[in-house]
């Protein structure tokens, strides 16, 4: 039997979705199991978590060894929990002898540069700052009026910033619509000085990504490999986030439309325009990335579009949700559910299993 783990910073996290792929597990001869980087004992590299029992059709409480296939889907944040449990993963990623579904990305930074070295996909990147200081931080203010500045490391649209320079002062806002007005370089120092003390981030101008009614919005594309380790597409949808936002993520609670629906209230011309860019854009770089970072198993892909139809990489994920599918193509969930464990065994094929 394979042994395949399904991998979280909490235990029960993605309860339904790991449940789903272990009452599927035993018909690719798979016996799945799900445990924390925290719950592996570190002098016997024994795992106190759990595994699926077919037969309850439930998880019960186990001890084992760590498993050959690993699904990581840890979301590390600046609590104490993702700061420990970070280095045993990468631990577990130099073993020669586990296999993870996907290498995960580097970055945000280290990302805007491999796709910046793309001759076709350049021109689909926004301009992105580094921002690891407070003159880095000016330097950016002075090249734009309104920016967007994202943790370099940061996932599932938490810790962005809006900046809105005015006349006199500086506003932040942030996901979560709170405004601080700052007045003064001091002040500025002091707040960038707390910020930058958990970790860099990227910055970028704020592109017009609303649409009529003042609602920020994208596109997303999940990207899947099957169980011949090639990308097909699962589902896309348009992200609508709420007034006087400025990001359109699912977590800070946007609604989600069908992508067809959408594009056919636009012009035949634009619509053209924008399925070439996207199409471009998919058919690249998945492969890229598999070619420079490693084989990825799954890629959320959010994409700008403006009014002129011009279409924009606003960002990448190597470990997105499902929602976007679910909702848009709910007839996919059986596909979903059974991705994880196909693309197992095809890596499998590769791997002496015991």
């Amino acid at each position: 039997m394979i042994s395949f783990g399904f991998l979280t910073i909490r235990q029960h996290q993605e309860h339904e979705y790991a449940t789903e792929i272990a009452k599927r597990a035993c018909l690719y001869g798979i016996e799945m199991y799900r445990f924390t980087p925290l719950s592996i004992d570190p002098l016997t590299e024994k795992v106190n978590g759990e595994k699926f029992s077919n037969e309850l059709q439930t998880w019960i409480s186990c001890t084992f060894d760590i498993p050959t296939f690993i699904y990581d889907r840890c979301f590390y944040h600046s609590d104490s929990r993702s700061k420990r449990s970070k280095p045993i993963v990468q631990w577990l990623k130099k073993r020669p002898d586990l296999v993870f579904l996907g290498n995960g990305f580097v970055n945000k930074w280290e990302l805007y540069r491999i796709l910046r070295a793309h001759p076709l996909l350049s021109p689909y990147t926004v301009k992105t700052w580094h921002i690891s200081s407070i003159q880095d931080m000016i330097e950016a203010l002075k090249l734009g009026k309104n920016l967007i500045l994202k943790p370099e490391t940061g996932s599932q649209g938490k810790g962005i910033y809006r900046l809105t320079q005015t006349k006199h002062s500086l506003e932040i806002q942030s996901t979560s619509k709170d405004i601080q007005t700052i007045k003064s370089k001091t002040e500025l120092k002091t707040w960038a000085e707390h910020l930058l003390r958990l970790q860099s981030y990227i910055c970028q101008p704020l592109l017009p990504l609303k649409n009529k009614y003042g609602q920020p919005f994208d596109l997303r594309v999940f990207l899947q490999k099957d169980e011949h380790g090639q990308w097909k597409e699962r589902g896309r949808g348009i992200r609508i986030g709420e007034k006087n936002t400025f990001i359109a993520n699912i977590g800070a609670g946007a609604a989600i439309m069908p992508f067809k629906d959408w594009m056919n209230q636009l012009p035949e011309p634009q619509q053209v325009l924008i399925n070439d860019g996207i199409k471009t854009i998919i058919h690249l770089l998945p492969s890229y990335l598999d070619e420079t970072l490693g084989p990825l198993f799954e890629i959320g892909l959010d994409i700008g579009i403006t009014d002129e139809g011009a279409v924009w990489i606003l960002d990448v994920n190597s470990k997105p949700g499902r929602k976007i599918v679910l909702e848009t193509s709910p007839d996919e969930a059986e596909i979903l559910y059974d991705a994880p464990l196909r693309y197992c065994r095809f890596l499998s094929q590769g791997v002496e299993v015991q």
